[in-house]
């Protein structure tokens, strides 16, 4: 039990990546790197790589021995780290001919996990550790770039990604070729923003909007309710059915209850509780139930029909307003709201195309004193701006991956 006490507590400041070199000589290419943790196969490897990366300061882990890593979502039990391996491979989809897909929001579809870490981390709680395990498509060298929307995907959630690197990007690297150098310094940069601000990766999400869902309802796959409202640039509340309790919505004003028939009697009672303390409940359309396979992660086909009729329900709900904040003009951007506890709001930005986002422009529920722009190359100033019943601040370009940081936000009553 100490001992894993131990490696829990060890385990919390660890930028893990899996190590597919086993001579120590390899450990050179972490010179700068933000990585503190070598995820390697099995007990032999380990004893190659320990002494080596000991005195670097590094861990070593045997995976499936110091640590279990889920193979489906479903999977999943509570601990001090969970890591799940069942994850698409973020980015912009597209179709055969090249052109973006779009989803039922009319937005491009981007693959993204953030829906399902949310509710992961909402279910399990601000101390436990999550690590998304999912592997990069084969048969391919990726960029840098889809190397930092994987990062991006994960954190923004409140989760680390567990850096696996395709087996050409991992051959180049053997060979210390010049040409994969720009693209390994990208993803430490990334690693080194997001562990520099750790606590506002790890902070709460932050909305006057909530929603109600548990695996029946679809918290378990990508693509549902949660995704589509993040893709509208709508901050959001996940609140698990299982913790649901009057408190439990925090700063929500409203709560959305997408799947009122799925709840028990005493649920119901407990939802009533919620709504006088002076939450006001949207219910989803009655009789809507889905029938999700346990080895998917995204809906069948036969399901989407469903889900579009709920999202047309929760659509004409959010639509035009203003739950803290909103972004417009970043349609291959997703964002996640949180709060700090010093009371300033983190807006995190992932952009999930190959190709920087230009003039992106963030209104505001209310009014604010100062805002920053955090990003892998350092802080930058942004434009702020009173507007007739908000405030108003214009980003000229996100390459990859930012945190606009708000300070002195007042929302309105």
């Amino acid at each position: 039990m100490l001992l894993a006490f131990l490696l829990a507590a060890q385990i919390s400041a660890c930028v893990p990546m899996r190590w597919a070199w086993s001579d120590t000589g390899s450990l050179n290419m972490l010179d700068g790197s933000a990585v503190t943790c070598l995820v390697v196969p099995d007990e032999q490897s380990a004893g190659v790589m320990r002494e080596g990366a000991r005195a670097r300061g590094l861990q070593v882990l045997v995976e499936g021995k110091d640590f279990q890593i889920a193979a489906r979502r479903v999977d999943v039990r509570p601990g001090p780290l969970v890591a799940v391996g069942q994850g698409l491979w973020p980015g912009v989809r597209a179709e055969k001919e090249g052109s973006t897909e779009a989803r039922p929001t009319g937005a491009p579809w981007v693959e993204t996990n953030t829906g399902y870490l949310r509710y992961l981390r909402a279910s399990l709680g601000p101390s436990a550790q999550i690590w998304l395990a999912n592997r990069p498509p084969e048969k391919q060298v990726l960029s840098g770039q889809r190397y930092v929307q994987a990062i991006g995907d994960a954190a923004m959630s409140g989760a680390r990604w567990l850096v696996t690197l395709d087996s050409g990007f991992t051959e180049l690297m053997r060979q210390r070729d010049p040409r994969i150098q720009d693209s390994w310094k990208r993803i430490n940069d990334a690693l080194q923003f997001y562990e520099t601000n750790r606590s506002m990766v790890e902070a709460p999400d932050y909305s006057s909007l909530a929603l109600l869902e548990d695996p029946a309802s679809g918290a378990l796959m990508s693509g549902g309710i949660v995704d589509m409202i993040a893709a509208k640039h709508i901050p959001l509340q996940v609140v698990p059915v299982e913790k649901l309790a009057p408190g439990a919505a925090g700063n929500a004003k409203t709560l959305l209850n997408i799947d009122p028939a799925g709840l028990s009697d005493e649920q119901k009672e407990t939802l009533k509780a919620v709504t006088r303390s002076g939450v006001s409940l949207v219910n989803g359309p009655p009789g809507w139930r889905m029938t999700l396979p346990e080895t998917a992660i995204t809906f069948p086909e036969d399901q989407v029909k469903k889900l579009e009729e709920v999202w047309r329900g929760v659509n004409s709900f959010i639509w035009g307003k203003n739950f803290a904040v909103r972004v417009f003009g970043a349609h291959s951007v997703l964002s996640n709201l949180k709060r700090l506890d010093d009371g300033r709001l983190a807006l995190h930005l992932v952009n999930f195309s190959d190709y920087p986002v230009e003039n992106i422009a963030i209104h505001t529920a209310g009014p604010f004193t100062s805002a920053t722009l955090l990003t892998p190359r350092g802080p930058r100033k942004v434009e702020a701006y009173q507007m007739e019943d908000s405030m108003g601040i214009d980003i000229d370009k996100l390459e990859d991956v930012g945190i606009l940081v708000i300070s002195g936000f007042q929302p309105k009553r």
